[in-house]
């Protein structure tokens, strides 16, 4: 019975140029299911292994004809590291068994050889190479999986940094050509200072809200290139916080008129204080409060709140009457990579509340939803004071 029959590799190559022998130790070796060539000199045996790629196992005489078995070895075990190989001698000195061994054959069997210990002997042996070559094909996936993982690495790097490119570029140019806006509309206002007209002075109210929130945009899309970078800055001191609220309220109720929404507090805004980065925290409302009247429908409402939390924090919320975030979204609308919102310019909502989120956390704050659809969307956030 062979010993791991269930191994991939069953090849024998027997080398001897007594031929007696070969067709012996084949017929053994034959009837345990190994597959056997037999040659009788080295150059045949080197030219089986080339086409066997070196997975078999080899059964040579130490000696045949005028040729070496150790110098075959040395060649062999040179191409095939891990091949296993057996010699068999007559009468081997002590002296040539010892070197065999050194130089990494894998037994040494006198002849005759034992019908018993020749099949153990194989079967040791070809364990010995089917696992070997299983740790082979095992590396190999490894190394391949590894470059394969590396490339992958280095595109998403080179995406990552063209992306980081694309959206710096586009941020700086926004604001540049908004400064240029800005200076004109500076212009015509000082031409235009006596006109009296409520429909021009609305419409110069309006310009200036527009450029204000364009100016928005355009640092939203650098804070985002610099937030990839890890290198968004902040000044945190004591602020008003509910100043703030009601500065950003201001700012939006044309812009919610327009959309028939309204705007309003929850109640008495009560003075509260905050640490953080008060241009930020702007930032982030002002992100936060446009999403909110945006995706409100005509006739909805946007309620603006706060509240001390303990002395210690301070939590504040805009809440709208929209169309709402399922639950399973909730957490995803964070991410960049994912878009959940329906109607048009999702994109830019995404990445929006992707910023306000390192924003507010830079700033050892949080935020959070809370939201059903068809109920409208509650966005908290929260403060050290």
């Amino acid at each position: 019975m062979v010993l791991f029959s269930h191994m991939n590799c069953l090849r024998v190559l027997l080398i001897d140029d007594d031929a007696k022998f070969l067709a012996q130790t084949k017929e053994i070796l034959s009837r345990e299911k190994y597959s056997v060539t037999t040659v009788n000199n080295y150059e045949k045996a080197a030219a089986h292994l080339r086409r066997a790629k070196g997975k078999t196992v080899i059964l040579s005489e130490l000696n045949v004809g005028k040729q070496s078995g150790l110098t075959f070895l040395e060649d062999t075990l040179r191409k095939y590291p891990y091949l296993p190989f057996i010699f068999v001698s007559k009468s081997p000195t002590l002296e040539s068994v010892i070197e065999a061994l050194k130089q990494g054959a894998y037994d040494f069997l006198r002849k005759p050889i034992a019908s018993d210990i020749l099949r153990h002997s194989v079967a040791r042996s070809v364990e010995k190479l089917n696992l070997s070559l299983e740790t082979e094909k095992l590396e190999k996936e490894a190394r391949d999986r590894l470059s394969r993982l590396q490339a992958e690495l280095k595109d998403g790097r080179l995406q990552s940094s063209y992306k980081g490119f694309l959206i710096s570029m586009a941020g700086h140019d926004f604001q540049s050509i908004l400064t240029v806006l800005d200076g004109y509309f500076q212009i015509l206002k000082e031409k235009c200072g006596d006109c009296q007209k409520a429909d021009s002075i609305q419409f110069q109210d309006q310009a200036v809200r527009t450029i204000l929130r364009l100016k928005t945009m355009a640092n939203t899309l650098l804070d985002y290139e610099a937030a990839e970078r890890g290198q968004i800055r902040i000044q945190s001191k004591p602020f008003e916080l509910d100043t703030l609220l009601q500065e950003c309220a201001a700012f939006y109720r044309p812009y919610a008129a327009q959309k028939q929404v309204r705007i309003s507090m929850e109640g008495e805004l009560p003075r509260l204080k905050a640490k953080g980065d008060s241009e930020r925290v702007f930032q982030i409302l002002d992100n936060l409060l446009y999403n909110a009247i945006k995706f409100t429908p005509p006739n909805g409402e946007v309620r603006i709140g706060a509240r001390a939390e303990d002395n210690k924090s301070v939590t504040f919320w805009i809440q709208d009457t929209g169309v709402g975030i399922h639950k399973s979204q909730l957490e995803k609308i964070f991410t960049e990579k994912q878009i959940v919102a329906s109607k048009d310019a999702s994109a830019r909502i995404g990445l929006g509340l992707s910023i306000c989120r390192k924003l507010i956390e830079i700033q050892n704050g949080k935020i959070w939803l809370e939201s059903a659809p068809g109920k409208g969307t509650k966005v908290l956030l929260s403060l050290l004071v």
